[in-house]
């Protein structure tokens, strides 16, 4: 475990593995861990860092800066602070937003992007969680999200809700690795942060990739009862995914419920876009840089040149789109 020092607050954090930089970025309410199953595929040939985002895990929770902006912020100055440029961004939810929401400022510093479950405000106000964002601002929940804990059973309850079929079917609600941290005290206080900036993730609905933009994956969860898989298919007109997959039985959390599937999604989307092969670096991979954080790549594989390989392969291919 290693902690990134952002704004007086600890962000924890683990790296594991040597290569390409691909981050992972977990939902609102989760933690590093779910990507326990992706990270031990993707190990093999990147350098992977799971964080936990600010407000959730074992990092610090500031009494603000839950906003998508403040995550963005947060992002592009851990990718800064330990020199990882040509970088893969993998997120769920929140994860994903957030994610994407750098991109658009940073797109020549991204590889590639995985999108799974991205929240927008049409993904939420479109699903069922549309009426937390009403509870939150008539409530008085703002006075109580820091001194709170969530009851297990409780827990229990919304982490059933997230899950889909093949999730509940393995009981995966009362697994610690899924559960962990959700009843720590104030683990509410980033929750109604979020809620609070729902508007402003419309931004991400607006938003149309240029040419030059970065390869695009999203990932769906069909049976996902917290944000609208239907929203997320009209979200995909505009961002024009290289590959589109809804997975049927899964829900919000599909990494965990189908860890198989959505590992081999994502290593096939890395190969096919070429993201999965070394390009040059054009800094190291700590402030403390060491020889085994910084393995030499060839200089032909510039970002440009990758974009322009990945514009080519879509004019000539089929995007590649499932139903799960």
């Amino acid at each position: 475990m290693d902690v990134f020092e952002y704004r007086g607050r600890a962000v924890v954090f683990e790296r594991t593995g040597g290569g390409t930089a691909v981050v992972c970025l977990h939902n609102a309410g989760a933690q590093r861990r779910i990507w326990d199953a992706q990270v031990t595929a993707l190990c093999r040939d990147h350098e992977v860092f799971t964080l936990d985002l600010p407000g959730y895990g074992q990092s610090d929770q500031p009494a603000a800066g839950y906003r998508l902006v403040d995550y963005a912020d947060m992002l592009a100055a851990f990718l800064a602070t330990y020199r990882l440029t040509d970088v893969t961004l993998i997120g769920n939810c929140l994860g994903s937003a957030t994610a994407l929401r750098y991109t658009m400022d940073h797109r020549d510093e991204v590889r590639a992007l995985v999108l799974i479950n991205p929240l927008t405000w049409d993904t939420v106000s479109s699903g069922r969680s549309a009426g937390l964002a009403w509870a939150d601002a008539h409530l008085p929940l703002a006075g109580l999200a820091d001194r709170i804990s969530v009851p297990g059973w409780i827990v229990s309850l919304i982490l059933a809700n997230q899950l889909g079929a093949r999730g509940r079917g393995r009981g995966l609600q009362h697994s610690p690795h899924v559960r962990a941290h959700w009843s720590d005290r104030g683990r509410l206080t980033a929750l109604h942060g979020l809620v609070q900036d729902f508007p402003a993730y419309r931004i991400v609905d607006e938003f149309t990739p240029p040419g030059d933009f970065p390869p695009i994956c999203t990932i769906w969860g069909k049976q996902n009862r917290v944000l609208s898989a239907a929203a997320g298919k009209r979200l995909n007109r505009g961002l024009r995914p290289h590959t589109a997959v809804e997975l049927a039985d899964c829900g919000h959390l599909p990494m965990v419920e189908d860890p198989e599937r959505v590992t081999a999604i994502i290593t096939g989307f890395l190969a096919a876009t070429g993201a999965a092969h070394p390009r040059a670096h054009s800094a190291e991979h700590s402030p403390e840089h060491s020889a085994e954080h910084s393995p030499e790549h060839s200089a032909e594989h510039s970002h440009t040149h990758n974009a322009e390989r990945h514009r080519k392969h879509s004019a000539t291919h089929p995007r590649a789109h499932d139903d799960g």
